[in-house]
């Protein structure tokens, strides 16, 4: 009697698949954190040198500004050049460059570090989400475990920056922020190569790094794939209740009266609650259509944003319903990278990463900006409500995109 043949292995079953799956999350977590150490040591660090407020705010604006235009020149970067050699670069660049911060105290070499750190240290996320999409193939789970870790990086890394900051001083701080980029960069020399089609032996030349037009035109003429239009609205969305959290949502918070710990403590739980709700991403995605999932849960993540001033200042609500909020956008956030991830080849994840965060920048820069102008004119409290309908009104229209598109129910079962 002949035996039945035996069933294929998984394909995550082979060593080397899961090294770089688990290596891949553990770039997550290096990659995400290191942002958040960044955020907390930078600040802290101008207000020790004497920084008046409204330069604190250029400063912090500064690390934006290069990743803005340089974005998709990266994402372009890691599909030709191979997205592990560069993250590799990058961590070291971001480890020497904060160690340089105890020795240029003035205002305007701040600035230009913080343009060269903040656009290395975004490389660097774009890199690990690169990474995860070659790795996984666009697994809604897979890419929901390395949000998971993520997410576990924004929560411990201001923890180890402020205890590094008040027992070993300053100036250590920024060495701290030098080895988490050591850590990164070995994390990223366990992955072996992703991209078979690229030469990673080769030397690159200063010409193979320049702007290139072509990755610009590449990179925007991907646009017309409907699952990557769809994604980069619903990213713009998300963002932009991102930066209304960030702004006014805080300021709300000091003006009923909270103290900063108390908002601390509102956003590290919402932070958690972000993590497993990215954890239940694949789950979901199992159970109803990915388009779906993602319109209605950043609906009701606005939602519950706009209805901030109708909680009566009671921090119990007003906790319950921001960690709902992050929840809600946990779920969201591999859900969108997984519909991108394979609606594109893999030659071009790196572009199509370069492009969501352009999106994402764009969304970041303005948002604040008109809800200033919103918040001057109306007050606060109606502030949140324009500009919740505002957003609710996009989700709106994405909703009638999903219903009538055919394309984007094809890219879900692909």
């Amino acid at each position: 009697m002949s035996s039945s043949p035996s069933a294929s292995p998984r394909p995550d079953a082979d060593p080397a698949i899961r090294r770089n799956l688990h290596a891949s999350y553990a770039v997550g977590l290096f990659s995400m954190g290191q942002a958040e150490l960044l955020t907390m040591v930078i600040p802290l660090w101008a207000v020790l040198q004497g920084v008046p407020a409204a330069q604190i705010g250029i400063l912090i604006g500064a690390k934006s500004v290069l990743t803005f235009f340089l974005a998709i020149h990266g994402g372009a970067l890691m599909d030709r050049l191979g997205t592990r050699r560069l993250m590799m670069f990058f961590a070291l660049v971001t480890g020497g460059l904060a160690a340089l911060y105890p020795a240029l105290p003035w205002f305007a070499a701040m600035v230009g570090l913080q343009m060269l750190i903040g656009f290395a240290g975004n490389m660097s996320w774009i890199g690990a989400q690169t990474i995860i999409a070659q790795v996984t193939g666009g697994d809604p789970g897979k890419i929901g475990r390395f949000s998971f870790f993520a997410r576990i990086g924004n929560v411990i890394a201001p923890l180890l920056m402020g205890l590094l900051w008040d027992f070993a001083g300053p100036r250590i701080s920024f060495l701290g922020v030098t080895l988490w980029s050591a850590c990164m960069f070995f994390v990223v020399s366990r992955i072996s190569n992703l991209q078979h089609g690229i030469d990673t032996s080769s030397r690159i030349s200063f010409r193979d790094i320049l702007p290139r037009l072509s990755d610009y035109t590449g990179s925007l003429s991907l646009i017309v794939i409907p699952a990557v239009a769809f994604t980069l609205a619903i990213s713009f969305t998300r963002h932009a209740t991102n930066g209304v959290e960030n702004s006014f949502f805080i300021v709300y918070l000091r003006d009923i009266g909270f103290a900063g710990t108390m908002i601390g403590l509102m956003f590290s739980i919402a932070e958690i609650v972000n993590g497993f709700g990215s954890l239940a991403s694949g789950w979901i995605a199992r159970r109803a259509s990915i388009p779906w999932i993602m319109v209605s849960f950043t609906a009701s993540a606005i939602t519950l944003l706009a209805a901030t001033p109708f909680l009566g200042g009671v921090f119990a609500l007003l906790a319950v319903a921001h960690a709902l909020r992050r929840g809600f956008e946990g779920i969201v956030q591999p859900l969108m990278f997984s519909l991108q991830a394979r609606a594109v080849p893999r030659s071009l994840q790196g572009s199509v990463v370069g492009l969501r965060v352009t999106n994402n920048r764009l969304s970041s820069i303005i948002t604040p900006v008109i809800m200033g102008f919103i918040v001057e004119h109306f007050g606060i409290r109606d502030g949140f409500l324009i500009m919740g309908g505002g957003l609710l009104t996009l989700c709106a229209c994405l909703a009638v995109v999903v219903a009538v598109s055919p394309a984007l129910r094809r890219a879900t079962n692909s």
